[in-house]
């Protein structure tokens, strides 16, 4: 029987990582490895400017302890579970220990690499204020990642309560408690407030692992957890590639019939077809919120007019880059085929729409540089996200179009 347990681990292991794998090679190719690289090195010289100005008086601790709290109480574990396996492996229950402990300890190596990235990016605010050296990285680390340890286990234990409130009230406690002791640590504070947060962690664990040995797995809440979570996945993949396991939602927004209306024109068809579906489809529209606000908010809280322009231009490839499988949305719809339409006329229809959205989205960028009295940086911003716009939407768009209809049939 343990040989049946340990070979349902590794085939699942090796399941999701050809599932990774399988859209990570669409997601890091093209031009988004450029962007990003551009992107982040932007903001690591933003950064490292900033962090030059820094004083001691600025509570790095602090917020290097919200940060890290944060990311430390955020400890999903992946259990790579099924829907069938509510009915198949439920009577294994009491001999999947092995399996549960390996999924905990794989969760555990995923989220380092995060608790690693985000400690190192931090770090030179810490030694900026504190007068520290790098060389405390490597204590910090493994403070954070035996705290990590922690939380994934008592999120395990948790796991065990059906109730909504027990999970939103653990989250906050281990938040808490992982904060402070970070906090205690990186500030310097004396010992025994340090073991006494300590001890306190290790008393939460212990009742909880007392109280939930008796209690069965929630196997409709393990499996609807892990579902919620390669959804998001998928949302992200399919940005850049068709999801077939992806279940967009519609939303009727009546309030937006005016911005809908067509003639009613075959010229019209797609026109109406897509930016329909623009408006009331959630991965869509979302998107495009999302990133525009984000964008918006970068722009007006950094007063460099080389970082807002670039800001712009980055949000706005990244914006569009992820509209173009929209164009496929369609596709597979019988009486969209037979529409007594030309083919010519899809292309141009979405061109049209891509371009306006671009257009619509760099004013925007715009408008918090004329909110602060900039006005030249703000035209400037403006003309330069136009001409993006035009230049995206003219010439990659139709390239990118080209090649999708190559591959349709």
């Amino acid at each position: 029987m343990m040989n049946n347990v340990e070979s349902i681990w590794k085939k699942r292991v090796v399941e999701y990582n050809q599932e990774l794998q399988k859209y990570l090679k669409y997601m890091f190719n093209d031009h988004l490895l450029f962007v990003l690289i551009f992107a982040l090195g932007g903001a690591a010289f933003t950064y490292n400017q900033w962090v030059k100005t820094l004083d001691p008086t600025f509570p790095a601790p602090l917020i290097m302890a919200l940060v890290l709290g944060f990311l430390l109480a955020w400890s999903p574990v992946y259990t790579f579970l099924r829907e069938a396996d509510a009915v198949f492996l439920l009577p294994l229950e009491g001999r999947l220990t092995s399996y549960f402990k390996k999924c905990i300890w794989i969760s555990f190596m995923f989220q380092s690499y995060i608790q690693l990235l985000v400690l190192a990016a931090l770090m030179p605010m810490y030694v900026a204020v504190s007068g520290s050296s790098f060389s405390s990285f490597f204590p910090l680390l493994a403070l954070t990642l035996s705290i990590k340890v922690w939380n994934l286990y008592v999120r395990w234990f948790m796991l065990k309560f059906q109730e909504k409130e027990a999970h939103w009230t653990d989250s906050l406690v281990r938040f808490l408690l992982s904060g402070t002791l970070v906090f205690l640590v990186l500030s310097g504070a004396v010992l025994w407030m340090t073991i006494v947060v300590a001890i306190l962690m290790l008393v939460y664990a212990f009742y909880f692992h007392q109280s939930t040995k008796e209690k069965n797995l929630k196997w409709d809440l393990l499996i609807n957890l892990e579902e919620q979570r390669m959804l998001i996945f998928y949302r992200i993949a399919n940005m850049f590639t068709d999801v077939p396991k992806l279940k967009g939602k519609v939303h009727r927004r009546k309030w937006l019939d005016w911005l809908v209306k067509a003639p009613f024109s075959q010229a019209s068809t797609y026109r109406y077809l897509y930016l329909r579906a623009l408006v009331r489809t959630s991965e869509y529209s979302g998107l495009y919120i999302r990133l525009t606000l984000i964008g918006v908010l970068l722009i007006y809280s950094n007063a460099s007019f080389i970082f807002s322009i670039l800001t712009a231009l980055v949000f706005l490839y990244l914006t569009a880059f992820q509209m173009i499988p929209l164009f496929k949305r369609f596709d597979y719809k019988i009486w969209v085929l037979i529409y007594p339409v030309s083919r010519e006329l899809k292309k141009t229809s979405f061109q049209k729409i891509m371009s306006q959205s671009m257009v619509i989205q760099a004013i925007i960028f715009s408008l918090p540089l004329f909110i602060r009295g900039e006005w030249l940086p703000g035209l400037i911003t403006l003309l330069a996200g136009l001409t993006f716009s035009i230049f995206f939407s003219h010439f990659y768009v139709v390239q990118r179009l080209k090649k999708m209809e190559e591959t349709l049939f």
